[in-house]
């Protein structure tokens, strides 16, 4: 990696006295984030055999994993109070269906069809159904939340739109948003019509569900399907039969010892995005009573939605010894854990284009190279296409972003950034992603006043 290079244009790249260019980039148009928490009814999923640590120690290391995980910085985190939903003992989770069916006879005499099911089953589609079920019917309340906080609307009614147009001029030039805000109202109106309802539209949260499991009894009962499918499947058609149960068998023994050892960290993450169009603004509008009061019993009683835009589940393989106890063992946990869930944030961003982050330009050096302020925390890998980005800003002091250039990650150009779990530490570290351009427009430089976006 070309870090001393970096180092170099980063002292070049100054835009304020005394000021870095991270630092100075990181006010700019972003998705707005919310990250909410589904917890478990510890009792109930005990009872339903759906948990398969029970050790409390870990159990403990597994909640706090998410207290202590470091908020994406490539959106604008969108703090509001429903930060955790019980989500009780989700169905089909792939414990349940462990405690079901690994016990001994447990698939004799089951239907051929009935085995499929279950082999099906252990891949989370009914999982994600019944988690989804549970989201759904939290969206009235949380996106009441997200429009209480976008209007700083208070419980007799007060409310300010000064963080909202804040955030929205982040579209605008500093000259644009000072000339409105100084000259009529009018002027202010007009801004604010224009970029105050994208703003609200790009306002996303994301329902986790955290587990943590041992390989082990997943992966024989995954065998012990599959040798019993092969089984029933070679009765049907006695020719050959022998051979088949053997090949069969000894395919999923081979699979088996692969998978069997460590444990599994898994975040199943629903994203769902604010709705907010025409219709729904003039509703809001004719709630106002004064410019700086509404009337709450019609806000309270006006419905808002969450559109669910899609589900993942993200899953990463721990090697933690049932014996460890301690740091070592929180460290492993947490640290799992976290990847999972940027691996969960990685895979929305690739399934929906408009929840993909831009990334500011760190720095160019003089043989073409952009450093970008990601890494491996966001997924990247060698070869990873980008778009490169100009702001554009027309006569009315709105800025929009023109592609200008195609950037691909350089080989073992991906800055390591994994386990840096704070900004003060990225921020000494001083890190980036090398990419260099493979099309640009004509005459066009990549320059640290343009961004970077993610190609699918």
């Amino acid at each position: 990696m070309r870090k001393k290079f970096f180092l170099t244009a980063l002292a070049s790249v100054v835009m304020l006295s005394g000021v870095s260019a991270k630092k100075a980039t990181k006010e700019y148009q972003r998705p707005s984030l919310h990250m909410v928490l589904l917890t478990a009814d510890a009792e109930k999923a005990k009872n339903t055999g759906s948990i398969s640590i029970t050790d409390p120690e870990i159990m403990g290391y597994v909640s706090n994993s998410w207290k202590n995980y470091e908020f994406p910085s490539l959106y604008n985190e969108f703090k509001i109070p429903f930060k955790e939903a019980n989500a009780g003992a989700p169905k089909g989770s792939i414990m349940e269906l462990v405690n079901m069916y690994n016990k001994p006879g447990a698939l004799d005499n089951m239907q051929l069809d009935q085995m499929k099911a279950i082999l099906e089953m252990t891949k989370g589609k009914a999982y994600k159904e019944s988690i989804k079920h549970i989201t759904d019917s939290l969206s009235n309340e949380v996106a009441h939340q997200l429009v209480s906080k976008w209007w700083s609307i208070q419980e007799d009614g007060t409310c300010s739109d000064t963080l909202l147009f804040r955030l929205a001029c982040y579209s605008a030039t500093q000259n644009a948003a000072n000339d409105a805000a100084m000259t009529t109202m009018g002027a202010q109106t007009t801004l604010f019509n224009k970029l105050s309802g994208p703003t609200m539209n790009n306002t996303y949260v994301t329902f986790s569900k955290l587990d943590f499991y041992e390989n082990e009894p997943i992966a024989m009962l995954v065998k012990n399907l599959t040798i019993s499918i092969a089984t029933i499947a070679a009765s049907q058609s006695p020719m050959g039969a022998e051979l088949a149960i053997a090949g069969a068998t000894k395919g999923a023994e081979e699979l088996y010892n692969k998978t069997k050892e460590g444990y599994t960290a898994c975040a199943t993450t629903a994203l769902y995005k604010l709705n907010w169009n025409d219709s729904i603004a003039n509703e809001f509008y004719g709630l106002w009573k004064d410019g700086n009061h509404i009337d709450m019993e019609k806000f309270k009683a006006m419905k808002f939605e969450l559109v669910f835009m899609g589900m993942d589940n993200s899953t990463t393989t721990c090697f933690l010894k049932k014996e460890d106890k301690g740091q070592g063992a929180e460290h492993m946990v947490t640290k799992t854990i976290h990847k999972s869930l940027n691996k969960m944030l990685a895979a929305m961003q690739k399934q929906h284009e408009e929840f993909r982050p831009m990334v500011p330009v760190l720095g160019v050096d003089a043989d073409g190279f952009v450093f970008a302020d990601m890494g491996t925390k966001e997924s990247i890998v060698d070869g990873d296409k980008f778009s490169l980005l100009l702001p554009v800003t027309d006569a009315e002091g709105l800025t929009s972003y023109k592609t200008v250039g195609k950037l691909k990650v350089i080989k073992g150009g991906v800055y390591d950034n994994e386990n840096i779990d704070n900004a003060a530490e990225a921020d000494a570290n001083m890190g980036a992603t090398d990419l260099k351009g493979t099309k640009l427009s004509k005459n066009k430089k990549a320059t640290p006043s343009m961004f970077v976006k993610k190609q699918k």
